[in-house]
Order: structure tokens, then sequence, then C-alpha cells
């Protein structure tokens, strides 16, 4: 049981693909890969894969090709893109086609006149007998195999047999959210890291530094979920929910915290999961059934900026500062109007507006840096200028509703701002500002 349990029940990495979720990729011993997720799986080792990217290889006489010469116009916008990357249309502008396929699956086995055992479930087998074809695809390669690249949503069926392995892809350094494993071992230690991947006798995580350290599937006694990001609830840094079916008929539905092998006996074995509500159900290893995987709605990733030391964004646009000089107990703006790209930003509705403004200022974790206040334009000594005053910083300056600072030293300040009109962000020490404008 722990077997299906393990390889069920991955950590996943944070990836940011657009309308895919791709959170392993399924290499089967005979070449093809299958990227998306492992869905479910049942108690013989047969697991079902749902991709949303597919590369397969199969015998050529257990297939045929069909040539589907496509316009242009027709394609996807995964084929467009992945044509234009790989120099694989035909033809000029609009004009331009990429030669996709249909491909029909075929069982070519012969019958025998002896009755026999029949023959074990396999890749190939359920490509012949439960798939009748694929279309609008793109094969790259004919002849003794065939070779074909599959970008639309899909399920394979494999068992452990077929497979030579399951990757992730290493979380982005500027990911702020994801979920993370920690091991416990028969020995006592314990090692924490993001999910890699797996073989038929090994776990692997990767590690601090760029290191993967690798384990004896058998030397796992204890699996721990953690999500990274303490500031953010665990149902928005996972991109797909556990459903457990137990023997009894009841269905639980939630995010697995722990995966507990210390016995020998399943009956002694434990699951902790838990539900959106906040409740966490225990459930004994021998009660499961059935294990699943659902898309996650409430997954909601986080992303850093990666900044160099003084950097600022406003809403993620680079932003310019300018020197501040003092006219008694005005602060003025000097050369607002030679600032060519001045951040802009459409009002908010509800008559509030959304500012994150994100810095990195080596040794100021957490402070506030800046000031924000309302800019004026007034006449100082008869000329038109963009001010504040010090009594605006002491009574008018807007206050983040949250600041953190990221693990990259990267800190992110939220304000809500009514009105329109020129702002600053004033920083005091430096005696700059930045300006930008809310329209």
């Amino acid at each position: 049981m722990k077997r299906l349990l393990s390889i069920i029940l991955v950590a996943f990495a944070t990836v940011a693909v657009a309308n895919a979720v791709i959170v392993q990729k399924v290499i089967l011993k005979n070449g093809s890969v299958l990227e998306g997720y492992i869905q479910s799986q049942d108690g013989s080792g047969r697991m079902t894969v749902h991709t949303d990217r597919a590369v397969i290889y199969i015998s050529s006489d257990k297939a045929d090709v069909f040539d589907r010469n496509t316009k242009f116009i027709a394609l996807s916008d995964d084929w467009k893109e992945w044509a234009e990357k790989h120099d694989a249309f035909e033809g000029r502008g609009d004009d331009r086609t990429l030669m996709l396929n249909d491909v029909s699956f075929k069982d070519v086995t012969v019958a025998d006149s002896v009755v026999s055992a029949p023959a074990p479930f396999n890749f190939e087998k359920f490509l012949t007998s439960s798939m009748h074809s694929v279309s609008k695809v793109k094969v790259l390669e004919r002849g003794v195999m065939v070779k074909y690249l599959e970008l639309a949503p899909n399920s394979y069926q494999v068992s452990w047999d077929d497979i030579q392995s399951i990757k992730a892809d290493r979380r982005p350094k500027n990911a702020l959210s994801g979920i993370d494993r920690i091991y416990t071992l028969r020995n006592g230690k314990t090692y924490e890291g993001q999910y890699a991947g797996e073989t038929d006798n090994s776990l692997s995580l990767y590690m601090p530094g760029g290191v993967v350290q690798s384990f004896n599937t058998d030397d796992v006694v204890k699996y721990v979920f953690r999500g990274i990001n303490p500031n953010q609830d665990l149902f928005e840094q996972s991109e797909l929910l556990d459903v457990i079916k137990t023997a009894s008929g009841a269905t639980v539905r939630g995010i697995i915290l722990e995966q507990n092998y210390a016995s020998k006996k399943d009956a002694e074995n434990l699951f902790l999961i838990q539900m959106e509500s906040g409740a966490i159900q225990t459930i004994k290893v021998s009660e499961i059934k059935e294990l699943l995987k659902e898309e996650n709605s409430k997954y909601n990733p986080k992303f850093d900026i990666m900044l160099n030391n003084g950097e600022v964004v406003i809403n993620r646009k680079a932003t310019t500062s300018v020197k501040v000089d003092e006219d008694d107990d005005i602060l003025v703006l000097n050369g607002v109007d030679k600032v060519e790209k001045k951040v802009e930003i459409e009002r908010g509705g509800k008559g509030l507006t959304k500012v994150t403004v994100e810095y990195r200022m080596d040794g100021n974790a957490n402070v506030e840096v800046f000031k924000l206040v309302r800019v004026t334009q007034s006449k100082v000594k008869r000329e038109d200028v963009y001010s504040f005053s010090y009594k605006d910083l002491v009574n008018a300056v807007y206050r983040p509703i949250k600041m953190e600072t990221s693990v990259n030293g990267t800190t992110s300040a939220e304000y809500e701002l009514s009105g329109t009109g020129m702002f600053a962000l004033y920083d005091a020490r430096n005696k700059k500002a930045i300006p930008f404008i809310i329209k």
C-alpha cells in the first residue's frame, strides 16, 4: 500500500504555466513523456495521468498516421507558438501552414490457438485497446517507431512497470508559494525540501544550494507536507486537491498534511488531511480505497520580483526619482516635468486604487523606507511646482495596509488610495521622491 500512496501523493512544483496544470513529468521506459499530474491510482498500481502536454512513442506497426495540412488561421495559439519556435511553418504570412497529424491505433496481437493468460496491462496495450485515435498532433518521428507531440489535454493509463521515473521541475527562485516535503527516516533524521521525483525504489528532494537528496523509499517512514509561505493560506499554495475515498463509502476532500508509515501494519498507519473549513481528519491507511487528484480553484500562487539593491517598482512598473528641494515648510519635487515615463495607474473601482510598492533596500527588511503623500500643484515664487508640506508628512501620510519582506529581500507595501492625481514616495534620508499618477 505504501508504494501506491507514495507515487500519487507528490508535493507540487509551483510552475507558471498558463491554462495548464503541469506538476509532474511521468517518464516511461519506452521514451514517452506525460506532462501533467497523476489523477488517480487503483490498488493494482494502474494510474490515470491527466496531461496538458505529451510526447508519445508507439511501435509503427501499431499506428497509422494521416497528414493534416492546417492553415495558420485554424491553429491554436499553442501550435502557433510551437511552430514559430521550431521553424516548422511552410509558406509566408497568413498563408502559412503547419503539417499536423491524426494517429489511429491498432491491435496487431495474433490470436493463439492455445488459450493462454491475457497479456499484462501496459501503456501500448492501453493505446491500442482503449484509445481509437488522437487528432491534431505533430508527428516528430516515423520509421520503426512513431513519435508524436500532443499539446491538447488528454488522459493516459499506465502501470508502475511502464514508468522509468517521475520528475518535477524545481520551483523558480521568485516563487513565494508552494508545498515542501519533510521526510523522516527510520534512523530519525529529517530532511525538508521540494519534491524532485521518484523511481520504483527511491525518492528525491530539491535541497537548498542546488543539491538533490535521494532516499530509499523503504527508509522513509513519515511524509509531512508544508506550505512554504506562512502568510498565505495552504489552499492557495497547492495546484491540486487530494480526494480520499474510503472503504466505508466516505469521500474526504482537502490537502494531505501527513502520511505516517511507522508501523508495518496499515491499520496502525495514518493520514492527516486538512479540509477547507480548517478541520483536520485522521484516516487509517487500511481504510483508504482510492486516491484522486482534482484541480484546485483556490490556487493563488505568488511570485516575487527580483530587484537589485536600491531598485523600486510601483505595480511592477519601473520608476524614476527626482530631487526634493526645501522652500520654508514646502518640499518641492524638482524636475517632475522632465521625467519622461512617470508611472501611471488606472483608477480602481469604488473609488479605491490598489498600489503595490516593491523595493529592495539591503538592511531595511520590513521597514517603511518611503512616506507616501499626495502631491499638489501650486505656485512658489510665481512658478508652478509640484509639492507637499512637512505638515502633510505628519498628518496626511498614507500607511500601507500590508507589508512584508520576502526571502529574496524584496519588501512589498500595499496601499489603497482614493481619488486621482499625483502622489509621491518620499525618501527623507536621501531627499528624493518618486512621483506617480492615478488617472
